[in-house]
């Protein structure tokens, strides 16, 4: 920022006593750059800061906003610097022939922008800010458009003295471009665009690394102050417990972050099939929730069962139907009573299986558990 408060003052100071309409219009750029400085340190507190109750995901769209505000400067500044040079060029009688010495300034300002802008892209790669990398290349075409002014000075000692407005209206069209990339990144990321396919693919590939994964059902990515939001839609095992799909899931969200340095966040959800995605189903066409499972079974049941006897009855909600898997105590459940529970529960058209489980005790009664059937109306 020092920097470019200096090299802008020398610019314009010496364009005004070198008669260069282009070296002034030069140094103005580089104090644009001082701004965009300034603007740079205020938005990081906020973009930077932790998320809150406020703001959930973290205040990243902060650093979005910034470069928007930034392009519209940007913009400001190239079409009043555009319309100052048409001016000039419809009274070219007027101006005077640009003394040599602005060579040496321009020269000085190529060396001391090109510096900035390998410093601070350097910095920019390390924290993965798109606001730091857009200072970059301002500072970058501030060094593109000293050659310009370079070029046009010289022309203007050969002769050509409409060069030397022409560089400065070449440099408004460098700041205007700067501000058009800026702006068009960060309204691609306001409107929640999706990461390249490329990235993606490497994304699902790291995913498919996980044993127990099954497959992608879908992938859905955003930006936020330069860094990436997943949520990914995951196929597991139907039959696995909720904690094995939950510690899946981290396993997911730790190695994604591990491996890609601009993933801020995962969220994963676990699926047991495969099924059309935002399918909005009518509350009748709804399968039963557990209660009412429950207690169409226990009114079915009832007589055949002591529920004394059940120690655990886990659903497990399939495209097919839903499959009960009970588990009893042994000394209540007789391979006959297996059969009746089965006939019962036979008329209920939305059950797909039924497995039943015997707990035995060993000698230093530790409960074991084995399927002793595996009955239903449609398996």
């Amino acid at each position: 920022m020092c920097l470019d408060i200096a090299l802008g003052a020398i610019k314009i100071i010496g364009g005004m006593l070198t008669q260069s309409f282009a070296l002034v219009t030069d140094g103005i750029h580089s104090l644009t750059d001082a701004i965009t400085d300034i603007f740079v340190l205020v938005i990081a507190r906020w973009a930077y800061a932790e998320p809150d109750e406020k703001h959930p995901y973290g205040h990243g769209r902060f650093e979005t906003v910034g470069s928007i505000a930034l392009a519209i400067v940007f913009f400001t500044t190239a079409g009043i610097l555009i319309f100052d040079a048409w001016q000039r060029l419809q009274a070219l009688e007027n101006l005077s022939i640009p003394k040599a010495a602005g060579i040496s300034l321009a020269l000085i300002s190529i060396v001391g922008k090109e510096w900035i802008f390998r410093y601070t892209m350097r910095v920019a790669r390390r924290l993965n800010s798109n606001l730091l990398r857009a200072n970059a290349w301002h500072s970058r075409a501030d060094a593109l458009s000293s050659i310009a002014v370079l070029v046009g000075l010289v022309a203007a000692q050969l002769g050509y003295l409409w060069m030397d407005t022409v560089a400065a209206i070449v440099v408004a069209l460098l700041i205007a471009r700067v501000g058009w990339e800026l702006c068009a990144d960060s309204l691609r990321e306001l409107v929640d665009t999706a990461i390249p396919r490329q990235r993606q693919r490497e994304i699902s590939d790291c995913i498919m690394q996980i044993e127990g994964i099954r497959d992608i059902n879908r992938l859905r990515s955003r930006l936020s102050g330069g860094n990436i939001i997943l949520e990914a839609q995951l196929l597991v095992d139907p039959r696995i417990s909720v904690s094995e799909g939950h510690q899946l899931g981290e396993s997911v969200r730790r190695n994604l972050i591990g491996r890609f340095s601009d993933i801020s966040d995962v969220f994963v959800h676990i699926d047991s099939e495969t099924h059309p995605i935002d399918e909005i189903v009518e509350p009748s066409q709804q399968p039963p929730r557990r209660h009412q499972v429950l207690g169409a079974l226990r009114q079915r049941w009832e007589g055949l069962l002591d529920t004394q006897a059940i120690e655990r009855v886990d659903l497990h909600y399939l495209d097919r139907g839903i499959e009960v898997e009970l588990f009893v105590d042994l000394e209540f459940v007789s391979p006959d009573c297996i059969e009746q529970l089965r006939a019962a529960s036979a008329e209920l058209d939305y059950l797909a299986g039924l497995r039943i489980y015997r707990k035995l005790y060993d000698s230093q009664s530790t409960p074991v558990s084995y399927p002793d059937k595996q009955v239903g109306p449609k398996t």
